[in-house]
């Protein structure tokens, strides 16, 4: 800590506002040193501008700083009519990108800067808590006063609407936020940086569903208000039209007059009233009235309706049922290379059950004509990679390793070897290809013979 005796560079600050505090209160409601050359010789509006306090505004003087100002009002509770909500965007931005300088700096080892990165992240996150309380706060205030900082109902709706939108953004930014904290309290929990994470889960992720679930009511608020808004501008108008309409009639008994239709209907059913002319008033039936006279009209009404006459459908006939004719067999397609590997895996298990040890591929190779018709490294690679789906064990010879190196990148020969699953599943599979075809049948009639 500094010794007390030390001076600080606040001090002047706040003596010129303590000094000033009736010139600060009026600029808080008003530009001030309007007057010209008067207030340039004005010993306190000369200081605040000095310590920046007061910021020109022109031909219209000095308006008070806007940091200052908003301190202001929330301390005094005084809320104009389109205050805007505090944006936190900006701020949300910020946390991941300041957490990715942290991340390098903790790589590099700068243990001083990520120090001061973390402190950052934190005064983001109080910065953004208290901001959105602000919001909160602002929003349930004019609310419950229904916007009384306003006198005239178009002020209202005008209000209701600006704020409307005006909480879409900050729904829009908390949306942005919880993604933005949920990245980066995982990254920080996964990192050991377990106080930064735990302060992000108190300060933000712990308030974010109360926050949210009070901007919604708030904006449910909003939106029932808009429509009574709206309900009132319809009724006012309507009230309005009646009123012109006795107004311009005095001697008008009422709508019960019998004599309704000769005394008043053209100038009733005009159409700055009562928009298009009226249609004819006609009874409706409902078939759900239980009323006796109402059931004797529904049936007049049923019996004097024409009778519906019925089209007999024509019967369709049937499709004549064909009898299709034995598919001609058809022996599998010859494939040398397949027949050569299941040669190959038959003597791997001959060889198996003689108990002599694993087959080498390239050493059968020798005695197999289609095999010494492949190249080595070709006949050498299919083996390896097709015996190994049919359960075979496929070990590769590597060899020798480089001078200079320890290890080998080549194999000149494989050792292939049976397991139980291997002999049960050849008999099934490769074992086929070294079974004779079967003869072929007859062939089938050319046409398919038709059943009536």
């Amino acid at each position: 800590m500094k010794n007390a005796d030390q001076s600080s560079p606040l001090k002047p600050v706040f003596a010129a506002l303590s000094r000033h505090s009736d010139l600060v209160e009026i600029a808080l409601r008003e530009p001030v040193g309007m007057d010209g050359d008067a207030a340039v010789s004005d010993p306190g509006i000369r200081s605040l501008r000095e310590f920046n306090v007061l910021r020109s505004a022109g031909e219209r003087g000095y308006r008070l700083h806007s940091k200052l100002r908003d301190f202001a009002n929330d301390v005094l509770q005084i809320h104009p009519a389109y205050q805007s909500l505090t944006s936190i965007g900006q701020l949300v931005e910020q946390i991941p990108m300041v957490w990715r300088e942290l991340d390098d700096l903790r790589s590099a080892s700068d243990y001083q800067q990520a120090d001061e990165a973390i402190a950052q992240i934190e005064q983001d996150a109080f910065d953004i808590s208290d901001l959105v309380e602000r919001n909160l706060r602002l929003l349930g205030l004019l609310l419950s006063t229904r916007f009384g900082n306003v006198s005239s109902l178009a002020a209202k709706a005008s209000q209701n609407r600006y704020y409307q939108r005006q909480s879409e953004l900050m729904a829009n930014d908390l949306t942005r936020l919880s993604r933005a904290v949920e990245k980066v309290e995982g990254e920080a929990r996964e990192r050991g940086l377990q106080s930064l994470a735990a302060m992000l889960r108190n300060t933000i992720q712990a308030q974010l569903p109360r926050w949210t679930q009070t901007l919604s009511q708030h904006q449910s608020q909003i939106r029932r208000d808009i429509f009574s808004l709206r309900e009132i501008e319809r009724k006012n108008v309507l009230l309005a039209r009646t009123a012109m309409l006795l107004r311009q009639n005095p001697g008008w008994r009422g709508i019960e007059e019998p004599k309704l239709d000769d005394e008043i209907a053209p100038f009733f059913m005009s159409k700055p009233f009562v928009g298009a002319p009226l249609a004819p008033i006609r009874m409706h039936m409902d078939p759900h009235d239980e009323d006796r006279s109402m059931k004797d009209l529904m049936r007049d009404e049923v019996r004097s309706l024409p009778k519906l006459t019925a089209t007999p459908t024509p019967a369709k006939k049937p499709a004549p049922i064909k009898r299709a004719d034995p598919k001609e067999p058809r022996a599998a397609p010859e494939k040398p290379a397949m027949q050569a590997l299941a040669r190959l895996a038959a003597a791997a298990i001959r060889n198996a059950k003689e108990g002599n040890k694993p087959l080498s591929v390239m050493d059968w190779r020798i005695g197999d004509t289609f095999a010494r018709g492949m190249a080595p490294a070709l006949w050498l690679a299919f083996t390896a990679s097709a015996l190994r789906p049919y359960k075979f064990r496929v070990v590769r010879v590597a060899d020798p390793a480089a001078q200079g190196e320890r290890f080998s990148h080549t194999f000149s020969d494989a050792l292939v070897m049976p397991t139980p699953d291997a002999i049960a599943l050849f008999v099934r599979t490769l074992g086929r290809q070294l079974r004779e075809p079967k003869p072929q049948g007859k062939p089938a009639a050319d046409q398919a013979t038709t059943v009536p």
